[in-house]
């Protein structure tokens, strides 16, 4: 994969290209590669509020892993406990 080189040269902007176009076509997975890259610059300009986006809409999509991201960055302890019971009867229903 384009992102570390698995198969194919490293190349994170095209990586990134790829996440998006998934992301769109409604990739709960590819949005969060997609928010992470976004968040750290990893290819492409940083950009926190697109990642912020891209990140609530792989949680929207029940990606364990975003919905994890949400809770450990929530302040309501209530709302974080809600997020951390939706990513474990994400994880546990994913379809793979």
């Amino acid at each position: 994969m384009a992102r570390n080189g698995t198969g194919v040269p490293v190349d994170k902007a095209r990586a990134a290209r790829l996440f998006e176009q998934a992301a769109q076509a409604g990739d709960a997975d590819a949005a969060f590669a997609l928010a992470n890259m976004l968040r750290d610059g990893e290819g492409i300009p940083q950009d926190r509020a697109a990642a912020q986006r891209w990140l609530q809409r792989a949680a929207d999509g029940e990606s364990p892993e975003a919905l994890q991201e949400l809770a450990m960055a929530e302040p309501d302890p209530a709302r974080a406990a809600l997020l951390f019971r939706q990513a474990a009867h994400a994880l546990t229903h994913r379809v793979r």
